[in-house]
């Protein structure tokens, strides 16, 4: 089983670069990242989450957990591009994002902070996260 690497946008962090689905919609796209070894196309897919933005991505988060050298590269070439986007942001492990909702109220869905209290206490070493921006 494969998990994806995800980013969690606050209320109010979007930026004037990053792409906004109205309502419900969900906005997929690709886009070609520079990295040290070339170019790597990543696909996103940018949808609403609470009264903020999730961005799921096609990055095996399993090969950047085990350290491999390319997918470090792409995660950190994707994270410049979600911070460039939006003023704060969590990187996160799909599997972790899918446990928060299980086991949190629905107005604690949409706060960040409450987020970032949850997975420190999951993952103190942020193995799984990492707060960005």
């Amino acid at each position: 089983m494969t998990f994806w690497v995800h980013y969690v946008i606050p209320p109010g962090a979007a930026g004037n670069g990053m792409p906004v689905p109205a309502g419900d919609d969900v906005i997929v796209f690709a886009r070609t990242i520079d990295v040290d070894s070339g170019e790597r196309t990543v696909e996103f897919s940018v949808f609403a989450a609470g009264d903020g933005f999730q961005i799921a991505t096609d990055i095996d988060c399993t090969a950047l957990l085990r350290g491999d050298a390319e997918e470090v590269a792409v995660v950190r070439a994707v994270d410049a591009w979600v911070v460039d986007c939006a003023l704060r942001a969590v990187r996160i492990h799909e599997l972790l994002l899918y446990r928060w909702h299980e086991v949190c109220s629905e107005s604690h869905r949409s706060s960040i902070e409450a987020l970032l209290r949850w997975l420190t206490a999951q993952d103190p070493s942020e193995d799984y996260w990492k707060p960005l921006g």
